[in-house]
């Protein structure tokens, strides 16, 4: 007969996801001491959105089993999201004390210190993440990010090529190693890079943008109303670029 964990894991893979978390929460009630039915019910609450009650699950799965690294990073991962920074690295922290070798704490941690502005130590977490999985293009990229924002230019194109190298398709690293060329003066390798990633995702609203706005400022001003009028067309509306386009166009045809 299945435990009420199992029902539960069941209902979330066939995406019964209300009542996969009500076979949770009976699960933790029936097993008092078992932290996994509280792991599983606060990962599917973070899933959906629900981070108040996803953090409020890990709280208590964690006070059954204060040294569990994985609950840590989840709880941290929530309290991120919340933008609530501190208390995330201080739980990334943690878990890196009990599980030093776990990539995602040193890449988890480098966002919330790089999401507080504070952009060595994210980079010295990011550093430490790809060191332990060398393929982490993610790692690689916000890396790269981070070196933007300090003006280390040369360590970023390293890291975005890295990013791009170990993740095929990943289109934002050729926008940001676009951005870099475009600091640079490299135009001719900032509208390749930019053209490399729409062929990817070919309506992403912050390449257009910034592929058109290079193309103004090289007097190619069809192509630039070309990918400013496509923007206007596929990007959400509350998509940040879609006035700042508009803006731009209409300083064009004043």
């Amino acid at each position: 007969m299945e435990t009420r964990l199992q029902q539960g894991i069941l209902l979330e893979e066939a995406e019964r996801f209300q009542e996969a978390l009500l076979a949770y929460e009976q699960a933790a009630q029936e097993e008092p001491d078992n932290p996994e039915p509280l792991l599983r019910q606060g990962a599917l609450l973070d899933e959906v959105g629900a981070y108040p009650r996803a953090l409020l699950a890990f709280d208590k799965a964690l006070s059954l089993d204060p040294a569990r690294a994985s609950a840590l990073r989840a709880r941290g991962d929530v309290l991120s999201t919340l933008a609530r920074y501190d208390e995330a690295v201080a739980d990334f922290s943690l878990a890196i004390r009990i599980d030093p070798e776990e990539a995602d704490a040193y890449y988890n941690r480098g966002l919330a210190y790089a999401s507080m502005d504070e952009h060595d130590l994210a980079i010295a977490d990011f550093s430490a993440a790809v060191l332990r999985d060398p393929l982490h293009g993610g790692a690689y990229n916000n890396m790269g990010l981070a070196h933007f924002k300090t003006g280390d230019y040369a360590s970023a194109l390293d890291d975005f090529s890295n990013a791009i190298r170990v993740r095929e398709g990943f289109a934002c690293s050729f926008t940001h190693r676009a951005r870099v060329y475009e600091a640079l003066g490299e135009a001719k390798d900032a509208i390749a890079d930019y053209t490399r990633a729409l062929q990817i995702s070919p309506s992403d609203a912050t390449t257009l943008y910034f592929r058109g706005c290079l193309y103004f400022a090289l007097q190619e001003n069809e192509k630039g109303r070309e990918d400013l009028e496509l923007l206007l067309q596929t990007a959400a509306r509350d998509n940040r670029f879609r006035s700042l386009a508009q803006q731009r166009l209409d300083a064009q045809s004043g």
